[in-house]
């Protein structure tokens, strides 16, 4: 992991697991993905705050799974589901609300 100034940058990840309790915990702000198995996914970092972000990039070769923490929800999606972040596509996941995550997707 390398620190880009303020944020931290994680390359070459490899998404894990199949559901909310088995993805992939994400710890740093950038994040870039360049292996992603069929139905496997990462978890948004739980620890923070109102305001802060993680930003995630999809270079595998399948979509991958995003999940909010554990009662959290993205945009509209129920609580605790994950959201298909598409290959080839970033997006930027803003802790807007105490249980909420807004993405906003790159195309």
């Amino acid at each position: 992991m390398a620190n880009i100034g303020y944020a931290q940058l994680a390359s070459g990840l490899t998404a894990t697991g199949t559901t909310q309790a088995t993805a992939y915990v994400l710890i740093a702000d950038r994040n870039f993905f360049s292996t992603v198995a069929a139905s496997t996914g990462a978890i948004l970092n739980s620890n923070r705050s109102q305001g802060d972000s993680q930003t995630i990039y999809n270079g595998g070769a399948n979509p991958l799974t995003v999940y909010p923490p554990v009662g959290s929800q993205i945009n509209e999606l129920t609580t605790n589901a994950g959201m298909l972040l598409p290959i080839r596509t970033a997006c930027q996941f803003i802790h807007s609300a105490t249980t909420q995550w807004t993405g906003i997707l790159s195309r």
